[in-house]
């Protein structure tokens, strides 16, 4: 019989593979699952004002319209990271910058 602290790390061992676990998606999906997330959050207006340009080693490029835009995302970043990676099942996207 098995004592609970070897279950217990057991259990963590597994949990720290799936985190770790890369998926193989591509740069089009990630940028259409952002596109979906800002017209969810702000609607076709905010999806014709932060527009995705490029995904590269985790970070998401993205031109902005005007400064309240940017000031926009730039505040709910962290929630659009987090969505996306809930969206795709992995830790793919690290960082969103705004590009000039």
């Amino acid at each position: 019989m098995k004592d609970i602290s070897s279950y217990l790390k057991y259990k963590k061992k597994q949990q720290r593979q799936r985190a770790t676990k890369s998926i193989n998606i591509d740069d089009q999906t990630i940028m259409h699952l952002f596109s979906r997330a800002i017209r969810d959050e702000y609607g076709r207006q905010g999806e014709k004002n932060i527009v995705p340009k490029f995904y590269k080693n985790g970070v998401i490029f993205v031109t902005i319209k005007n400064s309240i835009w940017a000031q926009e995302l730039w505040m709910n970043r962290v929630l659009f990271i987090r969505v996306l990676n809930k969206k795709i099942g992995s830790k793919a996207v690290k960082n969103i910058k705004i590009a000039t």
